[in-house]
């Protein structure tokens, strides 16, 4: 006769089964609150089953048979393994090194799911004979004659499998084709290189033609021009003045106070035709005032 049946996952206690008596049903105690949907026994059996299994679910499962006829319980010890299906998996290249139209690099495979019981390998196309490779990481070294070649990585699991994109060996090794890549990077750096120079030119050119047009300006806009004095004579009279330039002296604000006043009188001279009446001889004066 069986007194009870406990299920231990780990070293935690998992359900709690109590037989099923003559006048009273199986009694069924499950520890934790949230397995309470998952756990079943079917057919009122005490086998235990598990749905919606999570991966930490993972683990050892134990049942614990106890009986008053038996002098130790009876023990059963199970190992459960969840795993994930597989995404479709990941390629990553290495660094390459081109050298004489050979290319090597290395090509890893990985998936979302990690490396638990995950195995890894390739398939290599575009051959006579397809090859097949073992592992993760696929060691390559192509020369330009076999850069037609595809490779293919498969990842399984216990329960799934899947393969990633197809990788072309001419995308791999673009530069393996006699030096192209080389080249090219050579040509767009000597462009480069250009440009600046034109560019420097310019702005040397620009900066010389500002500077030679502020010089003109900065010409042009000095010199002393004379101040010519004109005047209209009276009537009949004909004058001769001299020119007085106009002499620019900066006074010191402390002479202010002394400051002089000269007067200059031209005497004119006076023709006397015969054709016209004689003119008393007043001399026409003509004044004018030099302010220092």
């Amino acid at each position: 006769m069986i007194d009870s049946i406990i299920w231990v996952f780990n070293t935690t206690t998992f359900v709690t089964i109590q037989p099923k008596m003559a006048d009273k049903k199986a009694l069924i105690i499950v520890t934790q609150q949230r397995n309470k949907e998952r756990v079943d026994f079917p057919n009122e059996s005490y086998s235990l089953k598990l749905s919606k299994l999570k991966k930490n679910d993972s683990g050892a499962y134990r049942v614990e048979i106890y009986s008053s006829t038996l002098q130790n319980p009876l023990s059963q010890e199970y190992e459960l393994r969840v795993y994930e299906y597989l995404s479709k998996p990941k390629v990553t290249v290495g660094l390459q090194n081109n050298n004489n139209g050979t290319c090597v690099t290395n090509l890893t495979c990985s998936t979302e799911e990690g490396e638990e019981d995950v195995t890894y390998s390739w398939i290599s196309l575009g051959q006579a004979n397809n090859e097949s490779y073992g592992g993760s990481i696929l060691p390559i070294s192509l020369r330009r004659e076999k850069r037609d070649m595809t490779f293919i990585c498969l990842a399984r699991n216990p329960i799934s499998s899947n393969s990633s994109n197809p990788i072309f060996a001419w995308k791999l090794c673009k530069g393996t084709t006699g030096g192209l890549a080389t080249s090219g990077i050579f040509s767009i750096l000597l462009s480069f290189i250009l440009l600046c120079f034109l560019a420097l030119m310019l702005i040397i050119l620009i900066i010389r033609r500002e500077r030679r047009k502020a010089s003109i300006e900065e010409k042009g806009g000095v010199g002393t021009h004379p101040e010519i004095l004109s005047c209209s004579p009276p009537s009949g009279e004909t004058l001769e003045y001299d020119t007085i330039p106009h002499l620019k002296n900066t006074i010191p604000e402390e002479n202010s106070l002394n400051t002089l006043y000269s007067t200059v009188q031209i005497p004119p001279k006076v023709e006397k035709p015969h054709s016209l009446p004689e003119l008393p001889d007043t001399p026409g004066p003509f004044t004018y005032e030099n302010i220092i």
